[in-house]
C-alpha cells in the first residue's frame, strides 16, 4: 500500500530496529499497521518483506533464513529479498504470482530505517539526521520503548517540555520551563521550538551531569522533522562562569506500530566526560525513568481518547504553538498522500 489511509504518513523513513537486533533469525515488526519481517543476509545487508506468506497468510517471521532467503515455516515456500518466491518444496513449479512485498531499508547510525510507502520515492537523502549517534565527539546510549499509545501523543509530549515542571519533579523539573517564553519557527524541512532560560537553578539531572552548583543559563531547542523525528538540543552553562558548559542531545525516533501503539527509539548523548561509563549508565537510567513517567501519563491519555466520548474542541495556549504546528503539518502530509493515492 502506497499511502492514503488517513492514519499515517507512509512516504517517509521510520526507524524499525537497532542494527544489532537484525541477524540471521527473522524479526517481526509492525510499522504503520503493516506486519514486516526483517533479516540479515550473508553480505550483511538487511532485507524486509511483508510478514505474510501469500500461500495462506502465515507469518514469515515464524520461518527461518535459508542461505540469503526466507523460508515460510508453514509449507516451506522460500522468498528472496525482493519478495519473489524462489523455491517450493518437492521441486514443484513455483505458483504464478507467488510473491510478497519488499520494503526499502537503509542502515545508518546504528538504526535500521524502513520506507513503508511507494518504493520508487524512497530516497536515502531524506533520512532524518541523527549523526550524533556515531560521532566520536559525543557519547551515550539508548533503547526502544514500546508504548500503548499513538505516536502523535509522544510527539506532542516532546514538543511541549513545560510538562517537565509537573511530571518530572525528581529529574528534569525546573521553574524555567513555565516562567520563560518559547519561540516557535517553521522552516521548509523542520519546526523548532526554542526556550532560553537565564540565571535559573539547574534541574537535578544537570546538577549531576554537569556538576553545576550555582545558577545556570539553560537553552532548550526542539527540532521536529515530520512525521515523528525529534532532536532535543540542550545547552547548560554556568551563569557566572562562561567556560563551564555542557551539551546534550535527546534523539527521538517515533514509529507508529498501529493507530494506538508505537515504538519509541531513543538515544541520549553528551559532549562531555566521554570516557565516564558510570555517567553514561546513570544518564541512561535517569532518562529511562523520565520516559517511564511520560508513559504513565500518555498511556492513560490514549485510553481516555479511545473510551470516552469525543471531547469539545481542545483549548490551546502559548505552550501549544509547536504542537499545533506539528499536528497540522502531519495532517497535511497525510492529506497529500491521500490525494495522490489513486495515481501511485
Amino acid at each position: 500500500m502506497a499511502g492514503g489511509d488517513g492514519l499515517f504518513v507512509r512516504n517517509t523513513w521510520y526507524v524499525c530496529a537497532w542494527s544489532d537486533e537484525v541477524g540471521a533469525r527473522p524479526l517481526q515488526r509492525w510499522i504503520c499497521g503493516e506486519p514486516i519481517v526483517l533479516w540479515r543476509r550473508s553480505d550483511n545487508r538487511v532485507a524486509a518483506l511483508a510478514d505474510r506468506c501469500p500461500h495462506r497468510d502465515a507469518p514469515l517471521s515464524l520461518g527461518s533464513v535459508v542461505g540469503d532467503d526466507l523460508q515460510c515455516g508453514y509449507h516451506g515456500l522460500r522468498f528472496d529479498a525482493d519478495g519473489v518466491c524462489v523455491g517450493v518444496p518437492g521441486g514443484e513449479r513455483v505458483p504464478s504470482g507467488a510473491c510478497t512485498r519488499a520494503y526499502p531499508v537503509v542502515e545508518r547510525w546504528g538504526w535500521v530505517f524502513i520506507w513503508p510507502g511507494s518504493a520508487d520515492l524512497a530516497d536515502p537523502a531524506l533520512i532524518p539526521d541523527y549523526h550524533w549517534k556515531d560521532d566520536p565527539a559525543w557519547t551515550g546510549k539508548g533503547e526502544t520503548l514500546p508504548v500503548k499509545a499513538g505516536y502523535g501523543l509522544l510527539r506532542d509530549n516532546l514538543l511541549d517540555l513545560s510538562h517537565a515542571h509537573f511530571v518530572h519533579r525528581q529529574t528534569l523539573a525546573t521553574d524555567g520551563v513555565i516562567e520563560f517564553p518559547i519561540v516557535t519557527e517553521v522552516h521548509d524541512d523542520r519546526l523548532t521550538v526554542l526556550r532560553d532560560m537565564h540565571d535559573i537553578a539547574p534541574s537535578p539531572f544537570f546538577r549531576r551531569m554537569g556538576g553545576f552548583t550555582g545558577n545556570v543559563d539553560h537553552r532548550q531547542e526542539i527540532v521536529f522533522t515530520p512525521p515523528g523525528n525529534i532532536v532535543i538540543k540542550l545547552r547548560v552553562a554556568d551563569a557566572k562562569q562562561a567556560n563551564h558548559v555542557v551539551e546534550m542531545r535527546v534523539l527521538n525516533a517515533l514509529t507508529p506500530e498501529t493507530e494506538n501503539t508505537s515504538l519509541y527509539f531513543w538515544s541520549l548523548v553528551r559532549n562531555t566526560s566521554l570516557d565516564d561509563s558510570q555517567l553514561t549508565d546513570w544518564m541512561f537510567e535517569a532518562n529511562r525513568s523520565t520516559f517511564d513517567e511520560d508513559v504513565a501519563v500518555i498511556e492513560p491519555q490514549q485510553a481516555m481518547l479511545e473510551r470516552a466520548p469525543p471531547p469539545a474542541r481542545p483549548i490551546r495556549w502559548s505552550v501549544d504553538k509547536g504542537v499545533t504546528q506539528a499536528q497540522r503539518w502531519v495532517q497535511r502530509l497525510i492529506a497529500e498522500e491521500a490525494g495522490n493515492a489513486g495515481s501511485v
